[in-house]
């Protein structure tokens, strides 16, 4: 299904809105993706890959521009744990109503690609998958 809704999730949390109001979206979210699908059974589709959403607390842009000294609002990996939070709750709704539509149509084959528990053991233990090198580059001006 591609990635639907992360763009409006981005869009209001670089606004400055916090996680708990923009929650209010993720069920609109949500109905769009399962329209998409429903729409798209009734045309004939019978395979779906629906998508997750990352531990976006844990990438660099989120980092960066939700960067604040207090040290409560990070998980021992260093994530912003607010954004995992809702990451996560978005996930959770997502798959609910996957299931629902899996019960309506058993003969859809829809698979959940699970991008956040995909990828949060690289954040939660790099070491166990090779070294990493941070280079420092500096640009320089003529």
């Amino acid at each position: 299904m591609g990635e639907i809704g992360g763009n409006d999730f981005n869009y209001a949390l670089f606004q400055g809105i916090r996680t708990d109001v923009i929650r209010v979206l993720v069920t609109d979210v949500i109905n769009v993706i399962s329209s998409a699908i429903l729409e798209l059974i009734k045309l004939g589709a019978v395979t779906f890959l629906v998508l997750g959403n990352l531990p976006i607390g844990c990438q660099p842009t989120y980092l960066t521009r939700f960067q604040t000294s207090n040290k409560q609002d990070y998980d021992r990996s260093g994530c912003l744990t607010s954004l995992n939070e809702f990451a996560e709750y978005y996930n959770g709704m997502l798959k609910k109503e996957l299931n629902q539509i899996r019960r309506l149509h058993p003969r859809a084959n829809i698979v959940y690609a699970d991008y956040y528990q995909a990828v949060i053991p690289f954040y939660r233990s790099p070491r166990r998958f090779g070294t990493f090198i941070v280079f420092n580059l500096t640009l320089f001006h003529y």
